[in-house]
């Protein structure tokens, strides 16, 4: 259920597919502009130019949750071009299906990075 309340400008993290997708679409069907924010830009592109006849609009932006120079400069474009956002929508997550044990520690860092930080 969506709130109805003036909100404009709608940040969502992993919006490249699954769950971050389907809440941009919805927001942006709703009429809301979306700056969706993923490390694959060609999916969200794509995803963009299917909204395109919605009430709103989606903006791809490649970042990537691990680098913070990445966000940063997300947030920053928000801020130049949209005014800022009334919504974030903080979706990014990563998960690998292995045993504490098994798994690398690469792996855990990333996961780390991405669904806590």
């Amino acid at each position: 259920v969506l709130l109805k309340v003036p909100l404009t400008v709608a940040i969502v993290t992993g919006a490249s597919s699954g769950i971050g997708a389907a809440i941009a679409q919805a927001l942006v069907h709703h009429g809301m502009v979306v700056v969706g924010l993923a490390r694959r830009q060609e999916n969200i592109q794509q995803l963009s130019k299917e909204l395109s006849k919605e009430p709103g609009k989606l903006y791809a932006l490649k970042a990537d949750m691990r680098k913070e120079e990445d966000i940063l400069a997300a947030f920053e474009w928000v801020e130049k071009e949209l005014g800022g956002a009334d919504v974030l929508v903080n979706n990014a997550g990563l998960a690998k299906l292995n045993y504490i044990q098994d798994g690398k520690t690469e792996d855990w860092r990333n996961m780390w990075e991405v669904n806590v930080l």
